[in-house]
């Protein structure tokens, strides 16, 4: 993976979006990498088949909720 300083992607954007269309690229902030670029067409080959999804508590399926309710009646036991 290639790494970009996040101040080369005003200075450099037509570099940094060619690298990523081929391959993930990781932005840097002091050193540190922050983020991840990748083409559409990358992503969707790598996450386009998750099936988890995320719920608002209110919106949780019945399953999950009764799935975390006896997970929190097993740490209050121990």
């Amino acid at each position: 993976m290639k790494h970009y300083p996040s101040t080369d992607l005003k200075q450099n954007l037509g570099d940094v979006l060619a690298a990523a269309s081929q391959q993930p690229v990781s932005i840097t902030r002091h050193n540190r990498p922050r983020y991840v670029l990748m083409s559409i067409e990358g992503y969707e080959a790598r996450f386009g088949n998750d099936s988890r999804r995320v719920y608002a508590a209110e919106d949780a399926p019945l399953q999950h909720v009764e799935m975390l309710e006896e997970y929190a009646a097993e740490l209050d036991r121990d």
